[in-house]
């Protein structure tokens, strides 16, 4: 049965020893990049009359695609010639290793050897991961939790238990950290779904007095070097943002009373930034009210 041309180079088809190899191109057309217009196009007209000298008039069809797997968006191309019919036709770059094969029976074999070895690869790193979740069952049980919906978008969860798979085992500073991901996860869900069923009242504005717990306490460079920053939630669950005062000696989960100028954010009007606040009252255990 004589093979048609379109078939003929498939791998089905393939016969190393049909191969000639004529010359390797870049297909890429040049870039131009700055300078001489003029030299760019001298450049142009070069790269142009190469690729018709090799591969003929219809080398536009013939330059980015691989005859042998059919990809269309190759680059660095090895010129054939087919001996058998005379016609020259290009094989992309993971195609090209295979013209360096006697015959289509050493191909085969290297084809079969490739996926012996890669099999026998890929069960040693299985039953090393089998091995390593028996002895490690909370990495086990991690691996069944971060399947929630709580770890959806925990992407260092899912790289590292990638890991996992690809070598067979991680290092117990990965496990460690998993596991405090997971549990930051679950308490990031919690917080989150009982803020959904909070009532919340708008948040102050203008140079008002306000009372409330503080949740967070932060350093942070401004302008005139560090400041400490602090969040408080408010009575009717708004929360506020703004320096502490100087004379404060609160901590966070103490309550205090301040007074400051307040602008309620744009996104959120449970929300609102404080300034030049002024320490009003504290609790007794660290200064006493003012």
């Amino acid at each position: 049965m004589t093979l048609s041309t379109a078939t003929v180079h498939n791998p089905s088809n393939f016969e190393p020893s049909d191969y000639e190899v004529v010359d390797y191109l870049d297909a890429k057309r040049p870039a131009y990049s700055g300078g001489d217009p003029a030299a760019f196009e001298f450049e142009m007209k070069e790269w142009e009359r190469e690729m018709a000298l090799y591969l003929g008039a219809d080398w536009m069809r013939k330059k980015g695609r691989c005859a042998h797997c059919g990809n269309g968006r190759v680059r660095w191309i090895t010129v054939t010639d087919h001996t058998p019919t005379g016609e020259r036709v290009v094989f992309g770059a993971d195609c090209t290793e295979r013209l360096g094969f006697r015959n289509r029976a050493d191909w085969k074999l290297a084809q079969l050897k490739s996926k012996a070895e890669a099999g026998h690869a890929r069960l040693k790193v299985w039953k090393a991961r089998c091995a390593f979740l028996e002895a490690n069952p909370a990495v086990a049980a991690a691996i069944e939790q971060a399947k929630g919906a709580a770890h959806a978008k925990n992407t260092f969860v899912a790289d590292v238990l990638g890991k996992l798979d690809r070598f067979g085992s991680i290092s117990e500073r990965q496990v460690a950290a998993v596991l405090s991901s997971l549990q930051r996860d679950l308490a990031t869900a919690e917080r989150k779904a009982a803020e959904a069923v909070e009532v919340k009242g708008d948040a102050p504005s203008g140079r008002v007095t306000v009372t409330g717990e503080i949740l967070t306490v932060k350093d942070q460079e401004g302008a005139y070097g560090v400041v400490t920053k602090m969040l408080l939630k408010l009575a009717n669950n708004s929360k506020v943002w703004l320096t502490m005062p100087g004379d404060c000696t609160a901590d966070r989960g103490d309550t205090i009373t301040v007074t400051a100028t307040f602008e309620v954010s744009r996104d959120d009007k449970h929300f609102a930034f404080g300034k030049r606040p002024h320490l009003v009252a504290q609790p007794a255990a660290t200064g006493g009210a003012l």
